[in-house]
């Protein structure tokens, strides 16, 4: 799975065959960026008079969101491909899409794990929608380069509201478990 990875992150165009690689190493490159997701530190931070969640449940909550978010956005691509009659099926779309997320998504998890610039990891996740229009492009003839880019673009944004619910409920959940103290005045 690293070379096909490698080759999309540089933008190379590969057939769809070369995705025909076992599935658990897609299932383990996802779950290691969610798992690098769950030390970022800013999920950590919280403002002033809030207590900063625990960590255990940032490494609970990024492989989870991730893994959300994942199957969101494949689930919306692939709708999209074959309602547009893209692509017909053939060929392991979860391997191309976990293999194109693999390289922007360990490195900007890893670099916002570190503490780097908020900036320098919003181009590398920029950078991702375009890796992965890219290489759905190049392996499925019939998509061309914004199809592509619209498909990952609805299924990144539901992804993402899905993850803002997500940490909505287990925010409110440790509230009502006495994990977490409510807001100041919400007693």
């Amino acid at each position: 799975m690293i070379p096909p990875a490698l080759s999309l992150f540089i933008l190379r165009k590969l057939p769809v065959s070369r995705f025909d690689f076992p599935r658990w190493q897609s299932v383990l490159a996802i779950s290691l960026i969610g798992l690098l997701r769950g030390l970022d530190p800013d999920l950590r931070t919280a403002p002033p008079d809030m207590s900063a969640p625990p960590l255990w449940l940032n490494l609970v909550m990024g492989p989870l969101t991730t893994w959300v978010a994942f199957l969101i956005t494949l689930g919306m691509l692939a709708l999209w491909l074959k309602l547009g009659r893209r692509w017909d099926g053939q060929g392991s779309l979860f391997n191309l899409v976990a293999a194109s997320w693999l390289m922007a998504g360990v490195l900007g998890t890893g670099l916002a794990a570190l503490g780097a610039p908020d900036l320098l990891t919003h181009l590398l996740w920029l950078y991702s929608v375009w890796v992965g229009a890219n290489a759905v492009s190049g392996a499925i003839p019939k998509a061309r380069l914004g199809y592509a880019i619209i498909g990952f673009l609805i299924g990144l944004v539901l992804g993402w509201m899905a993850h803002l619910l997500l940490y909505a409920l287990a925010g409110f959940m440790l509230v009502l478990l006495g994990v977490v103290p409510p807001l100041p005045g919400q007693d």
